[in-house]
């Protein structure tokens, strides 16, 4: 029988052996492959930055990195996928505002966005582009506010005087399928999917909701400067993991985030696609969520808006 004194020593020898492989666990990470979960279709600027990301991760820590689509349900298929993976880095998420600060005051969800979601770092800017047809006669703020009062106008999300009817599609590509083909007059666009649209000349750009342009579009004036006073919607788009995601290893992918929109190639992805690396540390992103989260629910509070 181990008497107390040997119990001591044996404890002591066993916490001896625990902090001494600790470290090495945390340089065991990661261990295998890494899943980044867009809760959209493929082709938006969320499936794109997650592939830049997943991209440039792999060649960093030598491991696999996929990117898995998880489509439905305003990004809670994605988002629930991820919080049933096991905490520990190797599942993630890419996630607009959206889902993360706007939609928990639209309707009950089977998740809590502000104690659930462990936010990584902002990856980039993504500003939102206010389009319409190239032959809907709208060309400018004027055009739609005279279009607008004559008849009621259809205008596309992205399961985002005037009568408007919203037309929700399951991501920023089918909506702007919808608005080249003038399936819809008008839409509001993630820029990945409606740069390629805009620079064709289907689709004409009316405004960024931004405040101010956008350095990698400076050619399209912000909603402020169209015509729309007092108008700015700042847009982003971050990495998550799980709630119990070790601290150590959401630092780690945070220095990886900053690695990647430092690279040359990344950001010339990146930057075609009107988006801007952004990066930012785990507490700042908090905030800025936290920021995010109030505002959008006084607004919604305050407008008496219920999802339908």
């Amino acid at each position: 029988m181990m008497d107390f004194l040997h119990a001591k020593w044996w404890l002591i020898a066993l916490q001896t052996i625990v902090a001494i492989a600790a470290p090495a666990h945390a340089q065991t990470f990661p261990s295998k492959t890494i899943r980044i979960i867009v809760p959209y279709p493929p082709g938006g600027s969320i499936d794109l930055t997650a592939r830049v990301i997943a991209k440039s991760l792999q060649d960093s820590v030598g491991q696999s990195v996929v990117v898995e689509n998880k489509p439905g349900g305003n990004a809670a298929i994605g988002i629930e996928a991820l919080l049933r993976s096991d905490p520990d880095g190797h599942t993630l998420a890419i996630l607009s505002d959206s889902p993360v600060t706007i939609n928990v005051h639209l309707a009950r969800l089977n998740y809590d966005p502000l104690t659930d979601l462990v936010p990584i770092s902002r990856a980039v800017s993504s500003p939102i582009i206010l389009a319409a047809n190239a032959k809907a006669g709208i060309a400018s703020i004027a055009d739609l506010v005279a279009a607008a009062k004559t008849k009621p106008l259809s205008y596309a999300v992205a399961a985002r005087g005037i009568t408007m009817q919203a037309v929700p599609y399951r991501g920023g590509a089918p909506a702007a399928v919808a608005i080249a083909s003038g399936e819809v007059p008008l839409g509001l666009f993630d820029t990945a999917a409606i740069l390629p649209m805009i620079s064709g000349g289907q689709v004409i750009a009316l405004g960024v909701a931004e405040p101010a342009r956008s350095r990698s579009m400076p050619d399209i004036p912000t909603l402020r400067e169209a015509g729309v006073p007092n108008f700015s919607v700042p847009s982003w788009l971050a990495l998550f993991a799980p709630r119990g995601t070790p601290d150590d290893r959401v630092a780690g992918l945070n220095a990886e985030i900053a690695k990647i929109a430092a690279m040359p190639e990344a950001q010339k992805v990146l930057l075609a696609a009107g988006l801007e690396p952004a990066p930012n540390s785990p507490s700042e992103m908090r905030r800025i969520i936290e920021a995010d989260h109030k505002r959008w629910g006084q607004l919604i509070q305050a407008r008496g808006l219920r999802a339908e």
